[in-house]
C-alpha cells in the first residue's frame, strides 16, 4: 500500500469518532437498546438488549431480547460474541459491572417490559471464555433486605459494596436505597423511601455515581399518565454515612444561553472521569418530545456545570449505553437514534462512538498510532517478530490474546 493512501493519525480528545467494525452482519451484533456496556483498555462488553423489528443476517426474524454477550476488540475493532451458559433471561435495563475478570449483572427486566422483573445477582468469570464450554454466569445466593424485583435502577459500585437506588416494576416507582456486600453476600437497606424532606421523586433510567461516600443522582423519569422527566439544576445526594438525602444546588453554564443546565430527561448515559473522579459526564436521554446528543461536564468539588460545545455525538440518541476505558476514552453504544432531535421515531443503532474525555499516558497515544498504521503487520507476525520489535509487554500480550480468540 503506497503512502499517500494511509491517513493521518491524529489524536482528537473531546471529539466523537465513530469506531470500525467488521461489515461482515453475521460477525457483529444486531442494532439494540436497553443493553449495558462495560470496558477495559482493550475490549468493550455488551450485555443484552432488545430491538422490535430485528432480523438476522439472512433476513430471517429472530427473537427481539438479545440474551447474548458481546466484546468488541479496540485493536482489531472487531466484535465476537462470548460463549456463555445460564445466561440471565432479564435483557433490558439492567445494571452491568465490571470488577477485573468478573461481570456482574444485577436486576433488569425481559419483554413484555414489567412482565417481570428481577433482584438476582449473577457472576461471570471473563477469563473463562476461553474454556471448551466457554463463561458460565452464577447466580449469588443472597440474604438481608432483598431489593423489590425491578428495573431501570441506578447502580454503582464502590470497593467491596453495590449500591441500587430507585428503579420500577413496570407499575410502580421506587427509591429505596440498598446495599450489597460482595464479601458476605448480604443485603441492606440503607433507606426507605417514605416521599419526605429532600428525597428524591421515584424514577427509573436516572444515573448514579459514587463520589467521596456520597451517591449522586442524575435525571430519570417516570411514565404514568403523564410522563415527567427530572432535571439537573439541583442534584440530589445521599450521605452514606448518614443515610440523609440532601438537595444541592447546582450552578449553571454562563457561556450557554439560559438555563445553563442539561434539559430534563431520562435515558441517558453517564461516565465518571478515571483520573479525576471530581468530574462526570452525561450525553444523549430524551425527554418525551425529543431526543440528545450534547455533552455535560459535572465538577462535584463546585457543583458546576459545563457546557462541552465542541464535544458533540454524531446523533441524538438515547436507551444507548456508555462505559469509560480506565484510560480515559468514553465509549457510547447502540440505541434508539435519529438524523433529527425531533424525529424520535428513529431506528437502533449498532454504532460505537468514541471520545476522549481526558490525556492518557503518552503510551495509549503511541499505541493507537501504532494500530492505526501496523495492524495488519503486527496481527500477522510470529511472536519471535513481535518481540524484536520491542513491544511493551502488556500491548505484546494483548496482540497474542486477540489474535487466539479473532
Amino acid at each position: 500500500m503506497s503512502s499517500n493512501t494511509i491517513s493521518t493519525y491524529k489524536f482528537k480528545p473531546f471529539q466523537f469518532t465513530v469506531l470500525k467494525k467488521n461489515l461482515d452482519p453475521q460477525k457483529r451484533p444486531l442494532a439494540r437498546s436497553g443493553h449495558r456496556v462495560v470496558c477495559n483498555d482493550a475490549y468493550l462488553f455488551s450485555y443484552g438488549g432488545f430491538n422490535p423489528q430485528t432480523n438476522d443476517a439472512h433476513g430471517q426474524r429472530v427473537s427481539s431480547a438479545m440474551r447474548e454477550l458481546w466484546k468488541y476488540c479496540f485493536d482489531l475493532g472487531e466484535w465476537k460474541i462470548i460463549k456463555c451458559q445460564n445466561v440471565p433471561q432479564e435483557l433490558a435495563s439492567s445494571s452491568v459491572t465490571l470488577s477485573g475478570n468478573i461481570i456482574i449483572i444485577y436486576g433488569g427486566t425481559g419483554v413484555p417490559f414489567g412482565a417481570f422483573c428481577s433482584n438476582r445477582m449473577y457472576l461471570g468469570n471473563l477469563a473463562n471464555e476461553y474454556k471448551e464450554n466457554g463463561m458460565s454466569f452464577e447466580e449469588l445466593e443472597v440474604s438481608g433486605d432483598v431489593p423489590l424485583p425491578l428495573y431501570g435502577q441506578g447502580v454503582v459500585m464502590d470497593g467491596k459494596y453495590i449500591y441500587s437506588i430507585g428503579g420500577t416494576s413496570g407499575y410502580e416507582y421506587e427509591m429505596d436505597v440498598h446495599r450489597f456486600d460482595l464479601s458476605t453476600r448480604k443485603w441492606e437497606l440503607l433507606h426507605r423511601s417514605l416521599g419526605e424532606g429532600q428525597e428524591p421523586e421515584p424514577r427509573y433510567r436516572h444515573e448514579v455515581v459514587f463520589y467521596k461516600g456520597r451517591i449522586y443522582i442524575f435525571g430519570g423519569g417516570r411514565g404514568g399518565a403523564r410522563n415527567i422527566y427530572y432535571g439537573f439544576s439541583k442534584i440530589h445526594m445521599f450521605d452514606v454515612a448518614t443515610k440523609q438525602w440532601q438537595f444541592l444546588p447546582a450552578k449553571h453554564d454562563p457561556r450557554v444561553p439560559r438555563p445553563g443546565y442539561p434539559n430534563n430527561r431520562s435515558c441517558h448515559s453517564c461516565v465518571q472521569c478515571p483520573e479525576k473522579s471530581n468530574l462526570v459526564y452525561i450525553c444523549g436521554g430524551f425527554d418525551g418530545l425529543q431526543s440528545f446528543k450534547d455533552v455535560w461536564r459535572f465538577d462535584f468539588d463546585t457543583l458546576q456545570w459545563e457546557k462541552l460545545t465542541k464535544c458533540i455525538m454524531p446523533r441524538p440518541v438515547y436507551f444507548h449505553s456508555t462505559a469509560v476505558t480506565p484510560s480515559g476514552r468514553m465509549c457510547c453504544y447502540g440505541g434508539i437514534v435519529s438524523d433529527d432531535d425531533i424525529d424520535v421515531r428513529g431506528g437502533r443503532s449498532n454504532d460505537i462512538t468514541s471520545a476522549w474525555i481526558m490525556i492518557p499516558k503518552l503510551k495509549v497515544i503511541c499505541w493507537e498510532a501504532m494500530v492505526h498504521y501496523f495492524k495488519e503487520q503486527m496481527f500477522e507476525s510470529s511472536d519471535e517478530c513481535l518481540k524484536k520489535i520491542g513491544l511493551p509487554q502488556e500491548y505484546y500480550e494483548r496482540i497474542i490474546e486477540a489474535r487466539r480468540i479473532y
